[in-house]
C-alpha cells in the first residue's frame, strides 16, 4: 500500500523476535522484518513509550504512542456465572493470573513462587490456555500437582472472566515480556491491587509505590510478595482506587480511540 502511495499505518505491540515461542531462526526472521517494517513506514504507532522509545533509538525513525485501551466494568456483572462455584473459589481469596499459558508470561515461576509461600486460606488460579504448546501446559499442571490450593480454569470469557476478575485477592502479571498488558489494564479497571514483574512495559502503568514488584523468572520475590500481600490487605487497599482512575483517566477505548482518529485525520481523509 505504502509503495502504491496509498496511506498506511503499521501499529506496533511489542518486539515479537524477543519471544521464546520462536526458534533462533524465526527470531532473526522477526528482527529483520521489524527492521524493514521500520524504514518502509512513514507512519508508526506503536502501543508504549517504551516501544516508541526503542525505535527511535536503534531505527532513527519517528514514531507514535497509541496505547491499549479497556472499557471500564459496568457497576453490575452483565451476565450471570457460576465459575467461583464451580472451582471451589471464595471471593477475596484467591490471586489470579490471566493470560496465555507461554514461558514468557511466567506462570510456571509464579507457581513456584506461590507453593513457597504462606499462602494458607487463599488460592492460585491460572485462567488461561495455550493449544500450540500442550507440553508446557503439562508441564504446569504438573508443577501444580501436590497443592489443590492451585486452579486451572482454562480460558475464560464473558461472564466467567467478568467473575473471575471481580472476586481476585489480588492480579499477578510475573512476565519477562510485554508490549502493554490489555488484561493488566483490565485488572486495574477491577481495582484488583497487582503484584508485577519489574519490566518497562509494567512500569509504564504502574506507579512504583502503587504495585508490589518482584523481578522476572524469580521464584523468590514472588513468594515475598504474596506473603506481603497475605499479610498486608490495608496496603493492598491503597493500590485499587488509584490504580482504577489511572486507566479510568488515560487508558478507556473512549480516550484512546479520539486520540487515534485525531492522529490519523492528519495524513489520511475520510
Amino acid at each position: 500500500a505504502t509503495l502504491a502511495g496509498i496511506p498506511s499505518l503499521m501499529m506496533g505491540h511489542g518486539h515479537e523476535w524477543q519471544r521464546s515461542k520462536y526458534s533462533r531462526g524465526q527470531q532473526k526472521v522477526l528482527k529483520m522484518m521489524e527492521r524493514y517494517t521500520a524504514h518502509s513506514n512513514k507512519h508508526l504507532l506503536m502501543c508504549s513509550e517504551a516501544q516508541t522509545r526503542y525505535f527511535a533509538e536503534h531505527y532513527k525513525v519517528q514514531a507514535y504512542t497509541m496505547p491499549t485501551a479497556v472499557d471500564l466494568p459496568p457497576e453490575v456483572p452483565a451476565g450471570k456465572s457460576d465459575i467461583l462455584e464451580r472451582f471451589g473459589l471464595t471471593a477475596g481469596k484467591y490471586f489470579l493470573y490471566m493470560g496465555r499459558l507461554v514461558p514468557d508470561k511466567n506462570p510456571d515461576w509464579l507457581i513456584r513462587g506461590f507453593k513457597a509461600a504462606a499462602h494458607e486460606g487463599y488460592k492460585l488460579v491460572i485462567a488461561g490456555a495455550n493449544a500450540a504448546m500442550p507440553q508446557y501446559v503439562d508441564k504446569l499442571h504438573n508443577m501444580a500437582k501436590g497443592c489443590p490450593d492451585i486452579v486451572f480454569t482454562g480460558a475464560v470469557y464473558g461472564a466467567d472472566k467478568d467473575a473471575l476478575l471481580r472476586g481476585g485477592y489480588a492480579f499477578c502479571i510475573p512476565s519477562t515480556i510485554e508490549g502493554l498488558s490489555i488484561v493488566l489494564l483490565e485488572a486495574m479497571s477491577y481495582k484488583l491491587p497487582v503484584i508485577a514483574s519489574d519490566i518497562e512495559a509494567n512500569r509504564e502503568v504502574l506507579e512504583k509505590d502503587k504495585a508490589l514488584w518482584v523481578r522476572p523468572e524469580n521464584a523468590e520475590d514472588l513468594r515475598i510478595a504474596i506473603n506481603r500481600a497475605v499479610a498486608s490487605p490495608d496496603e493492598l487497599e491503597k493500590f485499587r482506587e488509584y490504580n482504577y482512575r489511572k486507566v479510568a483517566d488515560k487508558y478507556t477505548w473512549n480516550r484512546v480511540a479520539q486520540r487515534y482518529v485525531g492522529h490519523v485525520s492528519k495524513f489520511a481523509k475520510f
